[in-house]
């Protein structure tokens, strides 16, 4: 066989084992059904938890590049299921503001207890952005805390509490530009169902954390208070290790709390919480620059406020 011949048939081996590797599907397709694969071009998988799945894909009609979400289990129960419907009308609801995630899409399973939403495809989230270090100018942090004043001052104008406001739910492009997710947080401001666990921990709100009875939307105000503190420090303000401990530092670096913030936890373990810490602790930071880090909900400053108040 002449040495050109041979050369032929590499070549030939190797166009058939990529047409091979073409038709052996990868093995994070088979997570994915066959319609939703026919609808996007699927790029690589952003990321994997209890709750679902995220790819980074394109839409084959519009071109768009986008998020697809898959939710686990998003109508197994009936509870599951009203909340699945509220929070995709929460999503479609604000889905014009320009620092809230725009949902583009929704798709249903073929099990019939998933579903998949389309997102708008943002670069990378807070969280990643202040582990990476200090890329953050001042000037980009004053412009992400704005951005996200301005995404909460629009839910709460429709009477919704957004109750997960954290680092890796601010979502960031290359422009700076910042939205909020929504999902998995928000929840009709007039008719609360509390839980203890609605948010990471380390961005509670005190009167989440100590299972008041009531709370307002100063809880999201809180969160935005800590995540400011981490943009600034570079570190989570609280970073507590259980429920307990995160009272502890929370009490520990802000003033005590009044008898009347104590009667209006209107919680027996969590009154008996506060004034034990409140005991403990000899107070911490002046209320003059804690305006959104106020024990007391009522007392923070609402998103409108903050807006307008000079950095």
């Amino acid at each position: 066989m002449s040495q050109n011949q041979g050369k032929k048939d590499d070549r030939k081996k190797d166009v058939g084992q990529k047409q091979l590797q073409k038709k052996v599907p990868d093995k994070n397709m088979s997570e994915i059904d066959d319609h939703i694969l026919k609808r996007f071009e699927v790029k690589k998988r952003l990321g994997k938890g209890a709750y679902g799945i995220v790819w980074k894909a394109v839409d084959k009609k519009t071109k768009d590049v986008v998020a697809i979400k898959k939710i686990f289990d998003a109508f197994r129960n009936q509870t599951d299921a009203q909340r699945t419907f509220r929070e995709i009308i929460f999503l479609q609801s604000f889905r014009n503001h320009p620092n809230i995630i725009k949902l583009h899409s929704i798709h249903r399973a073929l099990n019939n207890q998933d579903i998949y939403l389309g997102f708008e495809y943002m670069e990378t989230d807070l969280h990643n952005v202040i582990k990476r270090g200090n890329i953050l100018k001042d000037i980009h942090k004053r412009y992400i805390m704005y951005q996200m004043l301005k995404a909460t001052k629009y839910i709460h104008s429709g009477n919704v509490i957004h109750r997960d406001q954290k680092p890796s739910n601010v979502l960031i492009d290359s422009a700076c530009r910042s939205v909020s997710s929504l999902y998995s947080g928000g929840e009709e401001g007039a008719d609360p169902c509390l839980t203890d666990y609605v948010a990471t921990r380390w961005y509670r709100a005190p009167e989440i954390l100590i299972a008041s009875k009531s709370y307002t939307k100063g809880i999201d105000m809180w969160s935005l208070g800590c995540i400011l503190g981490e943009m600034l420090t570079g570190k989570p303000l609280f970073p507590g290790t259980s429920t307990v401990n995160q009272v502890e530092r929370i009490m520990s670096a802000l003033p005590k709390p009044s008898a009347e913030d104590i009667a209006i936890v209107c919680s027996g373990y969590g009154s008996s919480l506060i004034r034990e810490q409140a005991s403990n602790s000899s107070g911490g930071a002046s209320p003059d620059g804690t305006a959104v880090l106020r024990s007391k909900g009522r007392r923070r400053f609402g998103a409108k406020t903050t807006c307008v108040q000079p950095c």
